[in-house]
């Protein structure tokens, strides 16, 4: 991972993890609404799909930043939004991405782009995490 991409990962990791003990307690739980936040959302998800690059990472954050980084690659931070129940959308560059998205379990994601056949897969990433050896 170049430099720029591991200060980055760092900075959004412990933003995800500040709140552990100095942010006030959450507000009682009310019913989910259109704005509700999808259960994926705040979770650094680990790319399982063949031929996708090694190390190969997506973090949805609640203000709808995404952050796509791999090991091996440059990062990018793209805007995210949910379109409808099972949908979203993210920028790549200037082209808009849907993707519809399932969680068999809290520890499984997968997006299958609109238009083509084949799903994405991601994990939830353990910690500590490391990104794997360059293949040689």
């Amino acid at each position: 991972m170049n430099r720029i991409g591991a200060v980055v990962l760092i900075a959004v990791l412990s933003l995800l993890g500040a709140c552990q003990q100095s942010c006030p307690p959450a507000a009682p739980s009310t019913p989910a609404s259109a704005d509700a936040l999808p259960a994926f959302v705040g979770t650094v998800w680990v790319s399982t799909t063949p031929g996708k690059s090694r190390g190969s990472i997506l973090v949805f954050l609640p203000d709808k930043t995404l952050l796509i980084d791999s090991c091996f690659e440059g990062f990018r931070v793209a805007e995210w939004g949910v379109i409808s129940e099972n949908r979203i959308r993210w920028r790549a560059d200037t082209v808009p991405i849907e993707a519809e998205y399932s969680q068999m379990s809290p520890d499984v994601l997968q997006l299958k782009p609109v238009g083509t056949s084949e799903a994405d897969s991601y994990v939830r990433a353990r910690v500590p995490y490391v990104c794997p050896e360059m293949p040689k």
